[in-house]
């Protein structure tokens, strides 16, 4: 485990726990009109709670992860992008624009990349 930045992020029962460590990639708008957080894949593992995940295929593409037991939709791993998807808001809305190469596959899935001051 990374001695740096990182946050921890638990479902809403406390089943399952991720670590996301560094800075996240940006954020963006999912298909569903929420606020999303981009991590780089090797950035997030899960803490707690691994036999309580469950997998699917999310509605925008990717692999979702969800919790068994309360059902919250833990992540969404994007191999065409090479993110991981959490759907928390970012806690510093002035992070740095996402790279276009980044960009271009997620938006291709349905993400949206509002800029500054239009929301």
């Amino acid at each position: 485990m990374s001695n740096g930045l990182y946050q921890r992020l638990a479902c809403d029962c406390g089943a399952v726990m991720l670590l996301a460590c560094g800075a996240p990639l940006g954020s963006a708008v999912n298909p569903a009109g929420e606020t999303v957080t981009l991590w780089p894949r090797e950035a997030v593992q899960v803490g707690e709670g691994v036999d309580d995940l469950a997998s699917g295929e999310a509605a925008s593409g990717g692999d979702v992860q969800t919790c068994r037991r309360c059902g919250e939709v833990m992540l969404i791993e994007h191999d065409e992008a090479d993110v991981v998807v959490l759907p928390w808001a970012p806690d510093d809305e002035n992070a740095a624009p996402l790279a276009a190469s980044l960009r271009a596959p997620l938006e291709a899935l349905g993400y949206r990349f509002p800029s500054k001051g239009n929301g």
